[in-house]
């Protein structure tokens, strides 16, 4: 029930005391305010019960309205419209740093500034949301009652309209400021043209607003300055566009992503005060001055949510880190037999590098040197490694998830149909079998490489490679349940994620900083290389510098995690099915018939885990941050998991093997017409042929 008595006291209050103390507008918004947020009938019910007082009471409303022309026509607005709910200049980490400040302690603002009554009237994170729940009929109602006016009706020398007539000045300065930013001129050079619709705005708005003031003006959305103005506005959002569109070709940064979000939110909001000043024809009254209420309480509400400025500012730029991860073309999806044995033979290629690797390992293991350089020493056999199988063009099974969750965020882009689900299912068939490929030829490779690389150390020195408490240390490392194998390999789930970041960071880098053109002219390569190799290596810099630095990172990962455990007295450390199968292979040439059969499957069993470990968290966490970068919203998954399970019991051998005649599904996602699922191999069709010089690591 409304709260009868509070409300109608503090309106006799304002009728005795014609009072300016902001005080008692905060106590009946709070009165308003429902006991719960998501109570929206509560709130509605609270202000029809103020209307109804308001009706029943006469004397009440001349004393609220002089109340509030006291408490809020008076106040400094112009902040309130310029700032609330608009980013700041700051940058992408100051203003993370304001937040978290302001948060701890809140700014003084000045007591004649109207966003402190409202900083003090909503309070509540969610406040928000019961406020935008109040019919527009019943602000209507409110608003007639007090013999208010839409802003688009009154006189010019009514304060609230000539703060908002000065705030879409402050507004248009703004915008134009910022499609003068060197980010941005960078990327459409043009704009420094006098044409520039920043420019122009700027000069439509200040003619416009001089106007405004004349009697007789035209205010009707006719008016043939107001249409120029939206037309400008609307040219400058197609060049923010643009550069969105030519991501690929621009590349991404945290600087141009806040000035692309300040830009868009400026636009918006000077549509907005237009709105409000300009009279449209079939408008509910009050319409554009409650939707800009709804605005700014939730632009209060959400002034400091870190969640949310990290939401708006990195989506941008994890849209095209995981684009680029995507498109290195490291990482593909088979769809014929052919391209399937390839893949085994790709992964063959890795498996026979990682069983040198893991024979290097272990003699760096016997140099017995201090810590961090045993941690130093591990990471460069591990990124030399990594690295030079991507110079083969071989594959490491665990390295694809990055490549294949973009390529499933792709096709969930589309609406959620019958067909989409069914190529959508096909798809993740694809990735499966793909995958499970990529492990068989890692695993049987590596395993029988490092056992015959054991065996020739030791024809040749006569000793193990490794000794035997050596050798029964890396057999209890697999144990799946007697060691702390599977955690271990989360761990590098977790990297291998992180690498395929790396990758898609350097690959944005390469594109945004213009690094391959940069090389072609730099003065010292000119000199000393000839021109044919000085246009390779900027082409294979072109398409390789993610790969490279993802691998090279990887490498040092994966070297010093264990010395992080150690001194941080964490059971730290990190498991790798292929490297875990090459460990087993040497431990095994040591140890012989001294395993049991039961420490051999358990073992076997163990690598399997490490294996599902290592792809089910670096998908999943790629998969999380493909779908959030690129706001997909999809609502069929009980359908999707409902046909794969139809898929693995009609066709079972399709998620571990080709068929010799392609699926009706997948044949439809190889047609050029399918939007869904098709549109991810579609595009890593392109990517292959645009980059043939990149491995599959």
């Amino acid at each position: 029930m409304p709260q009868v008595y509070d409300m109608k006291i503090i309106l006799d209050t304002l009728h005795a005391e014609k009072s300016r103390n902001p005080r008692f507008l905060v106590e009946l918004i709070a009165e308003i305010r429902p006991r719960k947020s998501s109570n929206f009938e509560e709130a509605q019910d609270n202000f029809r019960f103020l209307i109804r007082l308001l009706r029943e009471n006469p004397e009440y409303v001349p004393a609220l309205r002089a109340y509030l022309e006291e408490v809020v026509a008076r106040k400094k607005q112009i902040r309130l419209y310029t700032e609330l709910g608009i980013s700041s200049n700051d940058g992408f980490f100051s203003e993370a740093f304001n937040k978290i400040s302001h948060e701890l302690l809140p700014p003084v603002m000045e007591g004649k500034e109207l966003m402190v009554i409202v900083d003090l009237a909503f309070t509540r994170s969610d406040d928000y949301k019961w406020f935008r729940s109040i019919p527009y009929e019943d602000w209507c109602t409110l608003f007639e009652l007090l013999k208010l006016r839409p802003l688009s009706l009154v006189n010019i020398e009514n304060d609230i309209l000539q703060q908002v007539l000065n705030s879409i000045l402050v507004v248009s300065q703004r915008i134009t400021a910022i499609g003068l930013e060197r980010e941005i001129i960078e990327k459409l050079p043009e704009l420094e043209e006098f044409e520039s619709p920043f420019l122009a705005q700027n000069k439509e708005v200040r003619d416009f607003l001089e106007c405004f003031q004349e009697e007789g003006f035209d205010r009707s959305a006719d008016n043939p300055d107001y249409k120029h103005i939206l037309v400008m506005l609307q040219q400058c959002l197609t060049y923010t566009n643009e550069i969105r569109r030519n991501k690929n070709r621009f590349g991404a940064s945290l600087k141009l992503t806040n000035l692309m979000i300040r830009l868009n939110q400026n636009i918006a909001r000077i549509q907005r005060l237009l709105r409000l000043v300009i009279q449209q024809e079939n408008k509910t009254p009050f319409e554009e001055e409650v939707n800009l209420l709804r605005e700014l309480v939730r632009a209060e509400n959400k002034k400091h949510s870190l969640r949310e400025f990290f939401q708006e500012n990195i989506s941008l730029l994890a849209f095209q880190v995981t684009e680029n991860a995507g498109n290195t073309g490291e990482h593909y999806i088979t769809t014929t037999r052919k391209e399937y044995w390839k893949m085994l033979l790709s992964a063959s290629g890795g498996g026979v590098i990682v069983g040198f690797l893991t024979i290097f390992k272990v003699l760096l293991y016997y140099l017995r040197v201090a810590p961090f350089g045993q941690a130093f020493l591990y990471s460069l056999n591990y990124s030399t490694g990594f690295i030079l199988i991507h110079l083969t063009h071989s594959t490491l099974a665990t390295k694809q998830p990055a490549m294949t969750a973009t390529s499933i965020a792709r096709s969930l882009e589309v609406e959620d149909s019958e067909e989409s689900v069914q190529n959508l299912a096909s798809l993740i068939v694809k990735v499966i079998r793909t995958q499970f490929i990529a492990f068989i030829g890692n695993v049987l490779v590596a395993f029988p490489v490092a056992y015959l690389l054991a065996a020739a150390y030791y024809a040749a020195t006569g000793e193990p490679i490794a000794g035997e408490e050596k050798a029964l240390h890396m057999v209890h490392e697999l144990h799946p349940w007697h060691s702390l194998a599977l955690f271990h390999a989360a761990i590098t789930g977790v990297y291998l994620f992180l690498a395929g970041v790396i990758s898609g960071y350097y690959d944005n880098k390469s594109v945004y900083n213009h690094v391959p053109d940069r090389l072609k002219k730099h003065p010292l390569l000119r000199k000393i290389l000839p021109s044919r190799i000085l246009l390779r290596l900027s082409n294979y810099i072109r398409f390789n510098l993610g790969s490279l630095a993802g691998n090279f990172f990887f490498g040092f990962f994966l070297g010093f995690t264990a010395l992080a455990g150690f001194l941080l007295g964490l059971p730290l450390d990190i498991r790798h099915i292929t490297f875990s199968s090459g460990n087993f292979g040497i431990a095994l040439f040591t140890l012989g018939d001294a395993l049991s059969t039961e420490i051999i499957l358990a073992s076997c069993l163990g690598i399997a885990g490490i294996g599902f470990m290592n792809f089910i968290v670096s998908f999943g966490l790629a998969m999380a941050v493909a779908i959030k970068s690129r706001q997909v919203h999809f609502s069929n998954t009980r359908g999707l998991i409902r046909k794969l399970w139809k898929l693995f019991l009609t066709h079972p051998h399709d998620f571990f093997f080709p068929p010799k005649v392609p699926r009706q599904a997948e044949t439809q996602m190889n047609e050029p017409g399918n939007t869904a699922g098709a549109k991810g191999q579609a595009q890593l069709k392109t990517s292959r042929q645009r980059e043939p010089a990149n491995s599959k690591t």
